[in-house]
């Protein structure tokens, strides 16, 4: 009577152990693809407008014969400029950062830009990120080809 017993709270156990895990990696999904509101507008191209504050065609396909251009604006209120901005692009097929912008923000920050060195790097997925103060705030997946 005991082993029945036994068995029947290994199994309870085990389907409420599943489903725990089956929940955690649905919400880990739908957070992932559903980001926050993020206030700062992320633009990146390839060709800059004539005072070089903007991105004429942005977009997430580029060649890498071509320098990229990734510019974070910031919203004019609601945020306060006291962190340390860092920039990121990451190699989706390596995981490595392969090239990186720190900017102390101060009350003078509006905008952000970061001019890609993408000339050498391989053709493939990047992905690039804006976080503040180790806190992600926005990012663009973005392919390089030839």
């Amino acid at each position: 009577m005991n082993t029945k017993r036994n068995q029947l709270i290994a199994i309870v156990g085990g389907s409420v152990a599943v489903v725990a895990i089956i929940a955690l990696v649905i919400f880990l999904v739908y957070a992932r693809s559903t980001p926050q509101n993020n206030p700062f507008n992320l633009q990146m191209g390839q060709k800059l407008n004539a005072d070089q504050t903007a991105v004429t065609d942005n977009g997430t396909s580029f060649s890498r014969t071509k320098p990229i251009y990734v510019i974070a604006d910031y919203p004019e209120e609601g945020i306060t400029r006291d962190h340390i901005a860092i920039l990121s692009v990451i190699s989706e097929s390596s995981g490595k950062v392969v090239q990186k912008l720190e900017v102390n923000e101060d009350d003078s920050t509006k905008q952000i830009r970061m001019d890609l060195d993408n000339a050498n790097w391989e053709p493939g997925i990047y992905e690039f990120t804006l976080a503040r103060s180790g806190t992600m705030v926005g990012s663009i997946n973005f392919s390089l080809h030839e």
